[in-house]
């Protein structure tokens, strides 16, 4: 697996939103509820890049199997040295291991920005053990559950926070 971190050609940014839209609708691993369009997609990555934070993507065989950024953990200035970060695994490639190298790499990027002192993880569902497993792989403490914190497809959601100081 290589990872790649700019200039993305329009395939892979469209495989990459196709893996993020199937855990919109297939999980509670994303809160989003309606599938993002091609243009908020780019926006979102455009954002991250304004930001000067972690867009990458997965490559294995020339496919994009999986992406991971970082964005703000909140908006209030406070908050500046915390950041929240996204990992998705095609779905087709789930359980070998990728997930783990996926946040290896991105732990390993964050750890060259001065600004970032924590990652935080927001695990949707108490549920998800295999994003459980993997952060605690990867050096993550448990800091708590937000029970009910999500409601999609008729169903309220916990959410898992792990954090990593850097």
């Amino acid at each position: 697996m290589k990872v790649k971190k700019n200039n993305f050609t329009e395939n892979e940014i469209s495989k990459a939103l196709k893996i993020y839209n199937y855990f919109i609708e297939n999980s509670f691993s994303n809160f989003e509820e309606k599938k993002l369009s091609k243009l908020t997609f780019n926006l979102l990555l455009k954002k991250i890049k304004n930001n000067k934070l972690p867009f990458i993507l997965a490559i294995e065989d020339n496919k994009v199997i999986g992406l991971a950024f970082v964005n703000k953990f909140r908006e209030k200035s406070g908050y500046r040295f915390s950041y929240e970060h996204s990992i998705y695994v095609d779905p087709d490639f789930i359980n070998n291991g990728y997930g783990n190298n996926i946040l290896k790499e991105l732990v390993k990027i964050c750890r060259k920005i001065k600004k970032i002192k924590n990652l935080i993880a927001v695990i949707g569902g108490k549920d998800n053990f295999a994003s459980i497993k993997i952060h605690k792989k990867n050096g993550f403490q448990y800091i708590g559950t937000i029970e009910k914190a999500g409601f999609k497809k008729n169903k309220w959601v916990d959410s898992i926070y792990m954090q990593k100081r850097l």
